[in-house]
């Protein structure tokens, strides 16, 4: 699935698996999270990455930017994690093109509500899509996050599970 943003034709959003997409995925990934935010690879690398769904944004066919969806908890939430831009291509509205499809995506496919554990410093970039803060500031990964939901349906999916 290709969504096109609306901003401009150079930029294009895909839908994804990890498995014929981990090339540019981890690509991203490493340069932001591993290299530039100091993140532990294995702490990032968590083994959901062959189960959820991933989004990656192209910039005249360059891979600038992702985001991943899974459900989560009891399968009527979609979290929305690893959303990430290559730092020469932030403030473009990559991120938020990415986070768009990523939302889409999770009312598509049913689900009541979207998490996130935001970075502190990204917490109003969210707020933008209606996410809520929910309890108090935690730490991941070394890092300030803050917890944040958004409603996405009044019906939604059942557990698969049930």
């Amino acid at each position: 699935m290709t969504i096109h943003s609306s901003q401009t034709s150079d930029l294009e959003v895909t839908l994804t698996s990890y498995a014929d997409s981990s090339r540019d995925i981890f690509l991203i990934r490493q340069q932001v999270f591993h290299i530039e935010q100091n993140i532990d690879p294995e702490l990032d690398m968590d083994g959901e990455d062959e189960t959820a769904n991933h989004f990656v944004a192209y910039w005249q066919q360059q891979p600038v930017g992702i985001a991943r969806v899974r459900a989560y908890g009891d399968g009527t939430q979609a979290k929305i994690e690893r959303v990430a831009v290559l730092e020469g291509f932030r403030q473009q509205g990559i991120g938020k093109a990415v986070t768009t499809s990523a939302l889409q995506y999770a009312q598509q496919q049913g689900f009541a509500t979207a998490i996130l554990y935001a970075q502190s410093q990204s917490a109003s970039f969210y707020e933008q899509f209606r996410f809520k803060r929910q309890g108090e500031p935690f730490l991941q990964a070394d890092m300030l996050h803050i917890a944040m939901v958004k409603k996405l349906a009044e019906t939604h999916r059942q557990d698969s599970a049930s």
